[in-house]
């Protein structure tokens, strides 16, 4: 599946998903939840999509972050909770690109893409097969 035939903003898209408490510390001053905090949210969903796959690794691999970017869809303001969705978009030889959708109640907070570079040691190295086949399985297989 391309990046364009993914709806981000639909819950429907998303294959795995974590739930945050949204704190008085995430907002701003207005009131509003902060950027920062949907960027957190965003960290929060990839992160643990990413430990799942790496459930049987161990030693020097690692994710490192290579590309960011969010789009801020509505406002949300505590209290409540945030559901963040997190979906394979795609899935490279060295890299992977994850898609996440922030929501409180029924309304989509944010969207965002997050590529991420495997390593092994100081170097880039190619995904092992069992993370591969973990990051393509849904978690609801």
């Amino acid at each position: 599946m391309s990046d364009s035939e993914v709806d981000l903003t639909d819950p429907g898209s998303f294959e795995y998903w974590i739930v945050e408490n949204i704190r008085i510390a995430d907002t701003d001053m207005g009131g509003h939840i902060n950027n920062t905090a949907i960027a957190a949210y965003v960290e929060s969903g990839r992160v643990a999509r990413l430990r799942t796959a790496m459930e049987q690794r161990s030693g020097g691999e690692r994710w490192v972050i290579a590309h960011v970017d969010i789009d801020f869809r509505a406002e949300g303001r505590p209290p409540g909770q945030a559901r963040i969705g997190t979906r394979l978009i795609r899935l490279g030889t060295k890299s992977v690109t994850l898609g996440a959708g922030i929501f409180m109640e029924d309304r989509c907070l944010a969207t965002a893409h997050s590529t991420m570079v495997f390593l092994n040691g100081p170097n880039t190295a190619v995904i092992p097969d069992a993370v591969r086949q973990s990051l393509a399985a849904s978690p609801k297989d």
